[in-house]
């Protein structure tokens, strides 16, 4: 189990001086239900503080004056029960390269239907236009309620693992959205979370970050990272929400450090390296995540740290 975070952070490349919003990717943040907007800011937030180009975030349409007074850096689509979801989520799927999930989302029928447009619009694409998507390099991140959807709903993690064979997948489940997904105790998750992980990333392909006060990253092709600072700040609400804001942030600032790179191997190839820049995305996420919160906790105290504190952090702590 790897344990050197310099590695990683070695990893996270200057912003280009030639860049345009279009060149550090865009996000779409699918997140928080009705009245339940925070985590969605949060999530979006934090993809922009740790250098996104461009977030939309796709939220119930009354939350829309909440989202757009915290946050009107970001695009907003508003839907509701009357909206055709397939329309939408294959729009919304055209549009972005990074894809984060579920934060606040809720497991509302509303909720499902959203969910399983998504997957279904991701895996449409993954097989109608292969060579185009692999150009584009796109990212699906499920956190939060978008895991508790798939764990009672089998058919949808079917589309998941459909999806990982083209494209990475990472999931960010805590311990208790880690036993609902793996039909295995809350006890034993917590007595060995690195073997959950693991085995979690080997059934469905997918990079998976096992959060805790050691989170541990782990993908199916056997790369594997404990980040051993614990940072107690971020025992508040909202801080899952900025960790997964973070990885897809990440990823986009890696995405076009190497895009150019990776356009250049053969397809198989792209995958290898496409697959390993979100394992490094997680890690990179994660330990500025942690970061983030020792330096909030700095101002603010370890009591007192607020999830959007930790956010406003992480370009500081990339910078450094």
């Amino acid at each position: 189990m790897d344990t050197d975070k310099t590695t990683y952070l070695k990893k996270i490349p200057a912003r280009r001086s030639d860049s345009n919003k279009g060149t550090y990717g865009k996000i779409l943040v699918a997140a928080g239900s009705e009245g339940m907007c925070g985590a969605a800011y949060l999530a979006g937030l934090a993809a922009y503080r740790s250098g996104a180009g461009l977030v939309r975030i796709l939220t119930p349409a009354s939350n829309r004056l909440i989202v757009q007074s915290l946050l009107p850096e970001a695009i907003f689509t508003g839907y509701d029960s009357d909206s055709n979801f397939r329309v939408l989520s294959e729009a919304n799927v055209s549009w972005a390269d990074i894809l984060v999930l579920g934060p606040g989302l809720g497991t509302e029928a509303l909720s499902v239907t959203l969910v399983r447009e998504l997957l279904q619009a991701i895996a449409a694409q993954c097989d109608a236009t292969p060579s185009k998507w692999l150009g584009k390099f796109p990212l699906l991140l499920i956190d939060a309620d978008g895991l508790n959807i798939l764990s009672v709903r089998p058919e949808l993690m079917q589309l998941v693992d459909q999806i990982a064979r083209q494209i990475p997948v990472v999931v960010t489940p805590h311990p208790m959205e880690m036993a609902r997904l793996s039909a295995v105790s809350l006890q034993e998750i917590l007595q060995c979370p690195a073997h959950a992980a693991e085995a979690l990333a080997a059934a469905h392909g997918t990079i998976t970050v096992m959060k805790g006060s050691e989170t541990i990253v782990l993908d199916a092709d056997g790369h594997a990272f404990q980040n051993l600072e614990a940072s107690p700040a971020l025992s508040k609400g909202g801080s899952g929400d900025v960790l997964s804001g973070a990885i897809a942030g990440v990823y986009a600032v890696l995405r076009a450090d190497r895009i150019d790179a990776l356009n250049e191997v053969p397809p198989e190839e792209q995958r290898t390296r496409w697959r390993r820049m979100a394992f490094d995305a997680a890690v990179t996420g994660v330990l500025l995540h942690a970061e983030a919160g020792r330096q909030a906790a700095n101002i603010h105290g370890t009591h007192g740290v607020l999830a959007r504190e930790t956010a406003d952090m992480l370009g500081i702590v990339m910078h450094a």
